[in-house]
């Protein structure tokens, strides 16, 4: 919640039928507190990055209602959409350029969240010269110099090989720990989604709805061995059990 109690993000009993009658939500209702981490899980097709389009105002929905309680959004997408003939820096200061943030403000804003990615050294590089993990990486920088308070992702790694994928899980858990937006996760990665989050959202099949959820109190930060620890364990058994249509009892974990 917000200082007033209000939450980051709202949906209530949203549903979503587009114009060629597929229905891909139906009554879903979540509630995204100021600083919470929550991933969204569940099967191709269920509709979650059409969530992420309702929580981004790309879409608006048939029924129920969709609320931000601010206006700094960040949304990173599963390609990091870079302009080729840009360099590096220049890609970052794109937002920038588009909000009318002024020169001085926006290159200042880069280059700091460069540095916070790690990318710094190759500020005046072009895209093309980076590997997959690097472009992730500057993307997440692009999104950081708006200082967002709500942050999506809609499988951002999910391109990258695993050694990639769970260094840059690593980047963001980090930029969370420091910033303290919002967050919200889609992916079809049980172990990520339960890495990096407080909390997992369960989805079902087209209608998409939300069938349960997994608290994960495993506390911040999270080394890499906790992947292989009993408590990390019995919490991706708890979310696996729910994708496959079964109950997930509660067990409790250590923190």
């Amino acid at each position: 919640m917000t200082d007033d109690g209000t939450p980051a993000l709202t949906l209530e009993a949203v549903g979503v039928r587009y114009p060629d009658g597929t229905e891909a939500l139906d009554g879903v209702t979540l509630h995204l507190a100021a600083g919470e981490f929550t991933a969204v899980v569940g099967p191709s097709g269920c509709g979650k990055s059409t969530l992420l389009r309702l929580a981004a105002g790309l879409l608006k929905p048939t029924a129920g209602t969709v609320a931000r309680a601010s206006d700094r959004l960040g949304f990173v997408f599963q390609d990091p959409t870079l302009l080729p003939w840009r360099s590096v820096r220049r890609n970052v200061e794109l937002s920038g350029e588009l909000t009318g943030v002024p020169a001085r403000e926006r290159r200042a804003r880069a280059e700091d969240a460069l540095r916070r990615v790690g990318l710094s050294h190759v500020a005046d590089a072009l895209p093309g010269t980076l590997s997959g993990g690097m472009r992730m990486r500057v993307s997440l920088a692009r999104t950081l110099t708006g200082r967002p308070e709500l942050m999506l992702f809609d499988e951002p790694f999910g391109s990258v090989d695993e050694i990639t994928r769970a260094r840059l899980g690593d980047d963001l858990q980090e930029l969370f720990a420091a910033d303290g937006f919002a967050g919200l996760l889609v992916t079809h990665s049980v172990a990520e989604a339960v890495y990096l989050s407080q909390r997992v959202v369960v989805m079902a099949d087209r209608p998409g709805r939300v069938v349960g959820e997994v608290a994960v109190p495993l506390p911040y930060p999270r080394l890499p061995e906790v992947r292989f620890s009993p408590a990390f364990t019995a919490l991706t058994s708890q979310v696996t059990a729910l994708l496959q249509g079964g109950t997930a009892d509660r067990i409790e974990v250590a923190a």
